[in-house]
């Protein structure tokens, strides 16, 4: 009878955030007719995507999938808002995104202990279900969703938002430890917008120019209930010294942990030195640290923009064994990968950029990621081209540098197996309006 009495339970709460999801995506649908006397702005994006893959003999994918693996994906995208002049605000952006191939809409940092290649986006972990199915299956999936739903108010020093929507703190350009609220992943190709979650944010503007930041983000647990045990309270503090010299100090409850944080940003020689220390305790207590340094200058009759960043993981793995049985010892690490707020699995890392405007409408950039604990390392090729005022094709090829059996050059499955591969080519066409 208990048991009964649990489906029954389980399956009213589904249909519940279900209804919550139809209701929303009709609202977002009558929202034009909602804010007739107010001034609309609407803009969006359509984009295909094209993501191959090839894999090497020891490659414990080859056996699944073949030498090769394509993953196709098309997203539509399309913002909505508007501003009262009484101070009021609403704004909400639709997706509709299609794809074919394991690899679907974002990824899922570990698959039974280990990178995988993806899967689709749910809700289930946020406060509303605003992600509804429209078909999944094992090599194509269909949804829509509001991946923004927002309402606030605005006056000239403050600013108040509530509902679904996206923060990004820290200084860094490629690891982040200060932007622990569903952080981009540093390889990640295409970081135009975050993935939005339920949220109250705020943000009070001083007078002499520094500002006082605070969030709360609402979760589920795993029994989606919500609980303050999932959910994260932040405050943040963002000022100058002299108009040069910018810092922020962070403070947060996160999940079960607290996070102090503090970051400055300096100008040196031309260029600028940027530094984030971030302290967590917790189960574990730990340091993180990211500081990088960027520099532009013009060479060769051309734009270029050269920059170099260190990250210190407190939680990574330093001796380059990423087995199982060394994750199992590694808890609050595994945690952090499943939920992805961390796409790290060691302790020192540096990363490379150099960027190059070959033209006014074509750029070229270099990024090299350097496992400094097992000498493996990811560089990405990437092309950025405007073939109008409304399109831009983007072309990127990724290769791993590094043994069987580390993080970039394949994580060990089993004997003989890696999840690894050789190379990979992405392919990205947008349209804007």
């Amino acid at each position: 009878m208990a048991e009964g009495y649990c489906d029954k339970r389980i399956d009213n709460l589904s249909l519940r955030r279900k209804s919550h999801c139809l209701a929303a995506l009709l609202g977002f649908c009558c929202l034009p007719f909602s804010l007739v006397a107010a001034q609309l702005q609407q803009h969006g994006h359509l984009k295909y995507e094209y993501d191959g893959y090839v894999f090497s003999d020891s490659s414990a994918y080859q056996a699944r999938y073949g030498q090769y693996q394509v993953n196709q994906t098309a997203q539509l995208r399309y913002h909505i808002g508007s501003r009262w002049q009484s101070g009021w605000l609403a704004e909400a952006d639709y997706q509709l995104l299609a794809g074919y191939g394991e690899k679907r809409f974002q990824a899922t940092p570990l698959v039974d202990g280990y990178f995988g290649l993806g899967s689709v986006i749910d809700d289930e972990q946020r406060l509303f279900n605003l992600t509804h199915t429209i078909s999944d299956h094992r090599d194509f999936a269909m949804l829509q969703r509001l991946d923004r739903a927002i309402v606030g108010y605005q006056t000239d020093n403050n600013v108040i938002k509530l509902g679904r929507q996206a923060i990004t703190w820290g200084n860094g350009l490629f690891f982040n430890p200060m932007d622990f609220v569903n952080p981009f992943d540093p390889t990640s190709l295409d970081k135009e917008y975050k993935t939005g979650d339920d949220m109250v944010y705020g943000q009070h503007l001083l007078q002499d120019g520094n500002d006082l930041q605070a969030a709360y983000v609402i979760r589920r647990d795993g029994d989606s209930d919500v609980t303050f045990d999932v959910a994260t309270a932040a405050l943040k503090y963002h000022g100058f010294i002299d108009n040069i010299h910018e810092y922020h100090l962070l403070l947060a409850e996160h999940y079960d942990s607290r996070i102090a944080g503090v970051s400055s940003i300096i100008s040196v020689g031309g260029a600028i030195w940027a530094t984030d220390l971030v302290t967590t305790w917790g189960e574990e207590d730990y340091l993180s640290l990211v500081s990088n340094w960027s520099y532009s200058w013009v060479g060769f009759e051309r734009n270029m923009t050269g920059t170099i960043e260190y990250f210190y993981n407190g939680l990574g793995i330093s001796d380059g064994d990423y087995s199982p049985k060394s994750l199992l010892q590694h808890p609050e690490l595994v945690a952090k990968l499943e939920r992805g707020e961390l796409y790290s699995l060691a302790r020192h890392y540096l990363a490379g950029n150099l960027y190059i405007e070959m033209t006014p409408l074509w750029s070229l950039s270099q990024n090299l990621f350097y496992n400094a604990s097992d000498n493996s390392a990811l560089y990405q090729l990437l092309s950025l081209n405007s073939l109008s005022d409304d399109f831009r094709l983007t072309t990127a090829l990724t290769v791993p540098i590094g043994a069987d059996g580390t993080e970039y050059g394949g994580l060990k499955l089993s004997e003989g197996q890696y999840a690894s591969f050789e190379l990979s080519l992405y392919v990205q066409l947008a349209w804007y309006f």
